[in-house]
């Protein structure tokens, strides 16, 4: 046994010669370089810890010698390259951890022969291809981790021969295809992660017979239909997870079977009927903003104990929970749009698109056919000629500038890791924040926002920044190019920005913050160190809320997961009646991102996003 600390440099030479060494821990270390070659002499090894160090290069092939190796644990380096296919002949090994590195390629059939293997996390790489069949030949496998990659293909049906699997993590990745009913043989699954990936279709009946699953993970996906009647079976389930997606009808009486229930998160899809119990004496988040609920009432146990969010439902007027208001969609937004009911096939489309609840403004309105767009004076219209290209939610197009592009998968690459890049994508159609009815009244009735999106951000050249990404609302009239720091397009803009760069001029905290900028200033209004490395390659999650009662209120969350914390990264009093100085004539406003890579190679990337209005609150001009 050897347990090294405080090493710096690269691994010594003389370690190699303890050839009967059966244990070596080496973790939390700078230690830098390849790993070296000299492990190959060290046969004996049963556990080898080398994470959280700063070992670069790829995977050696020779690692497929240590057959008597258990426990192998890489993760956090700076890896990069593939993974290797002789470490299918790692015939001991029990637990492999390579996440949190630079791999790349596919990953190998050939680790199906490792049928000792119980652990197997793979997340936060850049892995392609698709989930092999053969990993279901890895019969003892009880955690699978994959999130975090850039996987695509469907999840295979073999995963259900995995009878001892307790959890399967694929979520950010590109899975395509429905989710396979034969996952709901998995007996003693208790975490099944599928979050920000294209899946389609319905969920399935069958997950009804994980009676043994604590969480269910399958917010932002493409799934619709009602839920199944059968998930009421899951009375252990502690963490539901189903918003972004367009799941519709009621589920008020499958959420009251599940008694266990701490987190429950339905926001942005088209949910209808009762509001959902919120019984269960372990509740801490409950989240059933942006739906169609019609009636019912909420009560918790401890109301400083929960974060809740009910607004922007079909609730008769003004619901009020714990003692504060709850604010509704207008009346006509809850009867039908376009026309017709929501979800019906709509005439007033011209035939080029279809009536639903759209992301972008908690309403329903026509969803165009690809290289149709929404008329900008008509929401009720489809007319000829995409401004762009579709997302891959299908929900809205983007209009893009600079060097933004939009990927296959409906990513979006703003800079491609060129120096001196600017990109920016903004969400067509326009929106309305601002209800003015004459110009007597300066800001009229003004609405609060819901932003959500994930993204990442590479480092620069050795390991430096570059300027970041913002999220930013500026005026539609505006034809100016969109920099970072500024934080918007134009003078008429506010903005959130990311920032990887420290300028002292600009009165910035660091080089890893998040801050607030309004009217085009390159000061921020409000700064706040963020909670995590923002260029470190790996995908955050952000939620940006702007409350407009009183002043204005805008808070700013910032994860590593896709479930909100209960305490925002920054908060910031903000007037958009000020900032963005609306007319009657000029009330639409654009919803989008800028990046700018500045002197370093930094590539920013836009996985998904959602905008939704509401709120509404009559405008201060303060």
């Amino acid at each position: 046994l050897l347990l090294v600390c405080e090493v710096t440099g690269t691994i010594p030479d003389a370690l190699f010669s303890l050839e009967q060494l059966n244990i070596l821990v080496l973790s939390g270390n700078p230690v830098t370089g390849n790993l070296p070659m000299g492990f190959s002499r060290l046969t004996n090894l049963e556990l080898l810890f080398l994470p959280q160090n700063s070992f670069s290069g790829s995977l050696p092939s020779e690692l497929g010698n240590f057959t008597a190796l258990t426990c192998l644990d890489l993760s956090y380096n700076l890896l990069s390259g593939s993974i290797p296919s002789s470490m299918g002949n790692m015939a001991s090994l029990q637990r492999l951890e390579l996440l949190y590195n630079k791999l790349t390629g596919t990953i190998p059939a050939t680790l199906s022969r490792l049928h000792s293997l119980t652990y197997l996390d793979l997340a936060s790489n850049r892995l392609t291809g698709s989930i092999p069949d053969s990993i279901g030949f890895i019969s003892a496998l009880k955690f699978l981790g994959l999130n975090h990659n850039l996987l695509h293909g469907s999840i295979p049906a073999s995963l259900a021969s995995l009878q001892q699997l307790e959890r399967l993590t694929l979520g950010d990745n590109q899975l395509s295809g429905g989710i396979p009913a034969v996952l709901g043989d998995l007996p003693v699954l208790q975490n099944l992660v599928l979050f920000s990936n294209p899946l389609s279709g319905s969920i399935p009946t069958a997950l009804g017979k994980l009676t043994n699953l604590l969480g269910l993970f399958i917010t932002d996906n493409q799934l619709h239909g009602t839920v199944p009647s059968t998930l009421s079976n899951l009375s252990k389930l502690q963490e539901l997870l189903l918003g972004n997606n367009q799941l519709c009808g009621p589920i008020d009486p499958i959420v009251r079977a599940m008694r266990n229930l701490s987190v429950l998160f339905l926001r942005g899809s088209q949910f209808s009927g009762r509001l959902p119990s919120a019984s269960s004496p372990s509740l801490t988040q409950y989240r059933v903003g942006g739906n169609f609920f019609s009636h019912g009432e909420v009560k918790f146990r401890n109301c400083s104990a929960v974060v809740w969010d009910t607004s922007g439902n079909c609730l008769a007027g003004s619901l009020r929970v714990c003692g504060r208001a709850s604010n509704q969609r207008p009346a006509a937004g809850c009867a039908s749009f376009c026309g017709v009911e929501v979800g019906a096939a709509d005439p007033l489309c011209g035939g080029h698109g279809y009536c639903s609840v759209n992301a972008f403004t908690a309403a329903g309105e026509c969803v165009c056919d690809p290289n149709y767009m929404l008329n900008s004076s008509n929401s009720n219209a489809c007319v000829s000629g995409a401004v762009g290209a579709s997302l891959a939610s299908g929900s809205a197009y983007v209009s893009l500038r600079g060097s933004a592009s939009v990927l296959s998968n409906g990513s979006i690459l703003l800079t491609g890791g060129a120096p001196n890049q600017q990109g920016a994508a903004f969400a067509s159609p326009v929106m309305r924040l601002f209800h003015i009815p004459d110009k007597r009244s300066p800001c009229g009735t003004q609405l609060g926002f819901l932003a959500a999106f994930s993204f990442a951000m590479s480092p620069g050249g050795q390991g430096r920044g570059g300027e970041g990404l913002a999220f930013v609302v500026a005026a539609a009239s505006s034809e100016k190019g969109a920099i970072v720091g500024l934080g918007g397009v134009g003078r008429r803009s506010v903005g959130v920005e990311f920032d990887s760069v420290l300028s002292v001029k600009h009165s910035d905290p660091n080089d890893n913050h998040v801050g607030v900028n309004v009217g085009g200033s390159p000061v921020s209004l409000a700064s706040a160190t963020a909670p995590l490395i923002l260029n470190d390659a790996q995908t955050k999650h952000a939620w940006i809320h702007y409350d407009p009662t009183s002043a204005g209120t805008l808070r700013v969350f910032l994860s590593s997961d896709p479930v909100q914390p209960l305490t925002p990264t920054l908060t910031a009093s903000v007037s958009l009646c000020s900032a963005l100085k609306p007319t009657a004539s000029d009330s639409l406003f654009l919803f989008g991102f800028v990046a700018l890579s500045g002197s370093q190679p930094q590539r920013h990337a836009i996985f998904s996003w959602s905008f939704t209005t509401g709120m509404s609150a009559e405008a201060s001009t303060s």
